[in-house]
Parts: structure tokens; C-alpha cells; sequence
């Protein structure tokens, strides 16, 4: 999703909840800054992480995973009953089920403020063995960057950690559309060209959540369906959610 297409909506999320997009864009450039700095000034390595990113999704069947309690016994259940080839996408503590469950997730997406403390540790330990991880700079999580960075430097440098924000992206940031670390995914996933996107561990009327959460999973499911309905209009490009 090109950013003129997301905007509007960026904008009525960021009024819905009173979020600050100048903070959203104070993180977005300090990340920029940070990774070019890391990179010696040459940011063409991100653009290279981001081909090899389309490459790993294009044309693929994609199974998102988010974090809902029931993540666990849906994945144990679908690796039981289907051998694929199918890539994996984690949201943020998601990536700490799978590699419970056995499974490397082949591309995480994260803003480093899972549920649990070790979260942001596995994920970047994820990176270490393979996956390529995207970082997301909003306005509430610079402390996290700030806290987990240093310890990417490494993959920062062999392309296997790709930056991203929700506001219009500066030099080296993307911004494939996507509000919560679930919603990103799908909208990741339908940006690069898969095939097929098959959602798990997605529970978007959750009971034990916090007020905020609640509105959060409200509106990411709402973001899932206006995507899907555009992709269903345009049957040129039609992945099926299910």
C-alpha cells in the first residue's frame, strides 16, 4: 500500500485514539538516524533486505500469526495436518509460540513491546538463526528501541532487520500500511504479492484484554476487512483471508 493510500487512514486512527503524530515521527527519524549511522551512511542495504523480503513473499501462501491465547493449539493442529511450504509470519510475541512449538517464523514483525519481557530477546535471537525481523519506530515505543537496538547491530548490517513506521517514512524506513503488529503482517504480506493469507492465533473479540487493547483489536480487525474488500473489488490481486 503506497503511504497516500494508508494516510487517511493513519490519520483517523491517530485521531481515534489521540495518538501524536509528531511522536510518530520523532521516533520514525531517529530510527532512520540510528540505522544510518549504524550502516556508515549507506542505506542501499535496506533497500536490499526489502527485495529479498518481496522475494520470500511473492506469490506465496502466507499463514500470519498472532498472539490470541489460542495461537498454540491452532499451530500444533496445522503443522500436524499439513506438510507446505507455507511462510510464516509472526506478530511480535507471536514468534515466541512458534519457536515453542518447533517452528522458525520466517519474517517477524514487531514494535518490541510484547506481553512478555523476553519477547523482544527472542525475536531478535530469531534473527540471529535466520529470520528476517521488521522493527516498527511509533510514538510509544522509543524507549524499546532505544533498550533492544544495540544488541541488532550485527543483523542491522547483514540486511536481516528492516525498519518501518505508520507515518509518512523517512530516508531507509518503510511503510507497507497497518496498525497493530497483527494487522501490519496481513498488510505486509498482501503489499509484497502472496498468494494466499491465512490468518491463526487472531481473536479479535477477546474478553481478557485491557480497554485500550480492546479498541486496538476493533480496529485492526476493521483494517483487515476494508483491505480484504478492496482485494475482493479488484480481483486482479485477490488474496483469501480466511
Amino acid at each position: 500500500m503506497d503511504f497516500s493510500d494508508w494516510e487517511p487512514l493513519y490519520l483517523k486512527i491517530v485521531d481515534l485514539f489521540g495518538f501524536s503524530k509528531e511522536n510518530d515521527e520523532k521516533a520514525a527519524l531517529w530510527l532512520s538516524e540510528q540505522f544510518k549511522n549504524i550502516l556508515g551512511g549507506d542505506v542501499s542495504v535496506l533497500a536490499q533486505a526489502a527485495d529479498a523480503l518481496r522475494f520470500k513473499i511473492r506469490c506465496r501462501s502466507v499463514v500470519v500469526c498472532g498472539n490470541a491465547p489460542s495461537l498454540e493449539d491452532e499451530l500444533i493442529n496445522y503443522l500436524e495436518t499439513r506438510c507446505t511450504g507455507d511462510l510464516f509470519i509472526a506478530a511480535d510475541g507471536a514468534a515466541a509460540v512458534l519457536l515453542k512449538c518447533g517452528k522458525m517464523p520466517d519474517i517477524i514483525v514487531t514494535d518490541l513491546d510484547g506481553k512478555h519481557p523476553n519477547d523482544a530477546i527472542k525475536e531478535i535471537e530469531a534473527a540471529d538463526r535466520g529470520a528476517l525481523l521488521l522493527i516498527h519506530a511509533h510514538g510509544d515505543n522509543l524507549d524499546k528501541l532505544e533498550k533492544y537496538l544495540p544488541s541488532m547491530v550485527e543483523n542491522i548490517k547483514k540486511g536481516a532487520v528492516l525498519p518501518t513506521c505508520q507515518c509518512r517514512p523517512p530516508e531507509g524506513l518503510y511503510n507497507f500500511g497497518g496498525f497493530t503488529d497483527g494487522d501490519r503482517c496481513v498488510f505486509l504480506a498482501d503489499a509484497l504479492g502472496a498468494e494466499k493469507i491465512t490468518l491463526m492465533g487472531f481473536d479479535f473479540a477477546d474478553p481478557d484484554v485491557t480497554d485500550l487493547k480492546k479498541k486496538k483489536l476493533e480496529c485492526a480487525e476493521q483494517l483487515i476487512l476494508l483491505l480484504n474488500a478492496e482485494k475482493e473489488k479488484n480481483k486482479s490481486v485477490s488474496p483469501a483471508f480466511k
